[in-house]
């Protein structure tokens, strides 16, 4: 009696611990999509609340505008929030993450322009980086949790790289979700954060850049596929795994 209570504690703790959503379960894209809308209502009033609260500390405490013809600040910085505080499924892990990656970036110059280019374009350099880490190990899972048991590790390196292609050729299109002016800095973070003010004929910018991890997850599945379509065209089982990412 002793000895069947000790195997059934065995297997209880077993199945306990077992991942319900991870190594050999790849979720098709209409859940994800279905999981996410799900997960976004959730937090939409949490979201709003802090946008609120920093819309107001922005606008009167820090002197930041948004451009002629852009959102309403407060609506820019509720979208920002909505993508800080938003969570996915990590197939790399086996836990949570942000469903996205964000970068900011600053720029000084003589016309708004100028300095929008120069903050956008450090804050790509930033996320380019991130974003390099994040679809290697992507890449790596999904090839994982399929079981394909074809991807020798040469094959694997070269669908990670087709991967980082892919994804850092779609920072060229990203726009920012927040981005912000001023021609003057007021007295009062000046002396709060030892800053120097603004010199006289210029501006300063700072943007905000979020990158999609579904979509790097989407993008890494389809290098996956167009790597191993032809390696694997006799091999139907195997082929089988494949559609499902």
């Amino acid at each position: 009696m002793k000895k069947a209570l000790i195997i059934l504690s065995a297997l209880f703790l077993l199945f306990s611990v077992a991942p319900t959503d991870s190594f050999g379960q790849i979720k098709s894209r209409k859940e994800l999509k279905k999981e996410r809308a799900q997960l976004r209502k959730q937090i939409k009033d949490k979201a709003v609340k802090q946008a609120r609260k920093e819309a107001k500390r922005l606008g009167k405490e820090e002197g930041w505008r948004v451009f002629p013809g852009d959102k309403p600040l407060e609506k820019m910085l509720e979208d920002s929030w909505m993508k800080q505080y938003e969570m996915k499924y990590d197939p790399a892990t086996g836990g949570e993450t942000n469903a996205y990656i964000w970068a900011t970036g600053n720029g000084v110059a003589k016309t708004k322009s100028a300095a929008k280019m120069q903050a956008i374009e450090l804050a790509k350099v930033e996320l380019a980086g991130q974003l390099k880490t994040h679809v290697a190990a992507l890449t790596t899972a999904n090839i994982a949790n399929a079981q394909l048991s074809g991807v020798d590790a040469e094959t694997e390196q070269s669908i990670v790289q087709t991967a980082k292609n892919i994804t850092a050729a779609t920072l060229t299109q990203i726009k920012p979700t927040v981005v912000l002016y001023r021609t003057k800095i007021p007295k009062k973070e000046l002396k709060k954060n030892n800053k120097q003010q603004l010199a006289p004929g210029t501006v300063e910018v700072q943007v905000m850049l979020f990158y999609d991890l579904y979509q790097a997850d989407f993008q890494a599945r389809d290098a996956i596929k167009k790597e191993l379509k032809e390696k694997l065209k006799d091999n139907e089982a195997e082929l089988k795994k494949l559609m499902d990412l």
